[in-house]
């Protein structure tokens, strides 16, 4: 990428899933790969969040917050989140109540420029014919494909630092 770009990844992995510590590992040590080769000026894991976030009761509003500035900046775009990040009703047994509730993916990432929202993945386009993943992006970050990333729009989220506590740093 371009010496004038200052682009910071904000990995997101979810911390409640079984058998996929390594994959994420694998997601992990190629972006701190992408830090060091100086395509990204900052990498850091954003955060942990769990499967399922209430919107009415979240004690932890930074996992909330990020999902409604990702979901900005897929209406931005013409893309969605769905199907990897999904907003749902959940019910409860024996009770009459029903929360609107986020499941969220294993792993996501964002790329921002600095309070420029630059992509999210994943995310769908609007016709839901092509997924972007995770490992799309990286590879393209991998290729230096300075042209890739320009084919998103941005938004401006007015912060140069996770809405989540960062996450443990785990060595390459």
């Amino acid at each position: 990428m371009t010496g004038d770009t200052h682009l910071r990844a904000e990995l997101y992995l979810r911390g409640d899933t079984y058998g996929t510590f390594d994959a994420q590992q694998s997601v992990l040590n190629r972006v701190k790969r992408l830090e060091a080769n100086g395509v990204f000026t900052d990498s850091m894991i954003a955060g942990e969040w769990q499967r399922i976030r209430t919107m009415a009761e979240d004690k932890r509003s930074g996992a909330l917050a990020t999902y409604e500035e990702f979901r900005d900046w897929t209406e931005r775009n013409g893309f969605s989140l769905e199907p990897a990040f999904e907003r749902r009703n959940r019910s409860y047994v024996g009770l009459d109540r029903v929360d609107d509730v986020v499941v969220f993916p294993v792993v996501s990432l964002a790329i921002y420029d600095d309070t420029q929202l630059q992509a999210v993945f994943p995310c769908t386009d609007a016709e839901e014919s092509h997924t972007y993943t995770v490992g799309d992006a990286l590879e393209a970050f991998e290729r230096g494909d300075e042209e890739w990333l320009a084919q998103f729009d941005t938004v401006t989220v007015g912060r140069t630092e996770p809405w989540l506590e960062p996450g443990v740093e785990t060595p390459i």
